[in-house]
């Protein structure tokens, strides 16, 4: 009976030391999370920032600076100063100085461009036409010289009478000139002293014409643009003509 027990003991004993000795054991260190399927974030990198001053100041590629013209032309067209003469000739001024010179609201067409008669008139001659332009003060009789004043002789012909008669005379406006006009116009600048000089100019009649601007020395109580003109008759040698206007 005893050896009977004994045997059960030992078989028992046995099963228990294979067991034990199977069993595995892990151990998962804190800081070890390799066995851990945990996803990766990617970090968020924000765009970088581009300054316009940057790309205009330190960028080679982009070229030199081109300074852009007051009348703000399109690219691919010239800037073309015809629209001065055609100011000077027709009295076309600003807004704030047009009470001075245009009365009426009312364009008037310009008669067709007389080219027959034009081709008549001489473009170069001999003559000179010398003077002085200024603007004489009706209640102080103070002289208001003309210093750096455009001027120009116009030939008389029934286009240029035209615009004598309609737009300097009764102040409307007319319709733009015909540039073919500017062959036969001759142009001189008078210097400090208000003094001028035409030469070469053929014999005949013409426009003599210059724009001065006044202020309270007219008697005026703000700047206005004042045309000044008169009709000459230019012979051989020297024509002297002071051009000149009372105001206000």
């Amino acid at each position: 009976m005893f050896r009977k027990n004994l045997k059960y003991t030992l078989i028992a004993l046995t099963v228990l030391g294979a067991t034990g000795c199977n069993q595995r054991t892990i151990l998962i260190h804190p800081n070890d999370r390799s066995n851990r399927a945990t996803p990766r974030v990617e970090p968020i990198i924000a765009p970088p920032v581009v300054r316009e001053e940057i790309l205009i100041n330190k960028n080679p590629n982009l070229g030199d600076k081109v300074a852009i013209p007051q009348n703000n032309p399109s690219l691919g067209t010239s800037v073309s100063d015809s629209d001065d003469h055609d100011k000077n000739i027709d009295g076309e001024i600003d807004k704030k100085d047009m009470e001075s010179e245009v009365t009426h609201n009312t364009i008037i067409p310009r008669m067709a461009f007389p080219a027959g008669e034009y081709a008549q008139l001489r473009k170069r001659g001999r003559s000179t036409v010398a003077g002085t332009i200024f603007l004489e003060n009706s209640n102080s009789s103070e002289k208001v010289m003309g210093k750096k004043v455009k001027l120009y002789l116009n030939p008389v012909t029934s286009y240029s009478e035209q615009w004598y008669q309609e737009s300097y005379l009764n102040g409307y406006k007319l319709s733009k000139t015909d540039k073919r006009i500017y062959n036969y116009l001759k142009f001189t600048m008078s210097n400090s002293s208000g003094k001028y000089n035409f030469f070469g100019v053929p014999r005949g009649s013409y426009f003599l014409v210059g724009t001065m601007k006044c202020g309270v020395e007219c008697g005026f109580d703000k700047e206005k643009t004042i045309r000044l003109v008169q009709r000459i008759s230019v012979g051989s040698g020297v024509t002297n003509v002071d051009l000149m206007k009372n105001v206000p």
